[in-house]
């Protein structure tokens, strides 16, 4: 089987990779290559939040969050990680609205 470089599932294993090392820039880094392939993959989005959520960027997390709420508002993960970033952000009620 082979991989290819150029699919947006690739970058994502591979931020996954560099996530699971504690290397959450570098994991970013990727997220954005899948992004860059793919503007609507929404699992990028959704892991990209979950990296700066580490990196303790909150306002780059919402944004990254927010996008994949645009792109499936049914997804749960993306309003989860909304609500962690406002609890972080001490703002309580924006933390309940989203959870």
């Amino acid at each position: 089987m082979l991989t290819d470089k150029y699919r947006p599932e690739t970058c994502c294993i591979v931020g996954n990779y560099y996530s699971l090392k504690g290397q959450h820039e570098k994991a970013v880094e990727y997220f954005r290559r899948a992004l860059k392939l793919q503007r609507t993959y929404l699992a990028a989005w959704t892991l990209m939040g979950h990296e700066f959520m580490e990196l303790k960027n909150t306002a780059a997390a919402i944004e990254a969050y927010r996008q994949a709420v645009d792109l499936a508002a049914s997804d749960f993960r993306a309003w989860y990680g909304l609500g962690q970033a406002y609890e972080l952000l001490r703002m309580p009620y924006y933390a309940l609205y989203y959870y």
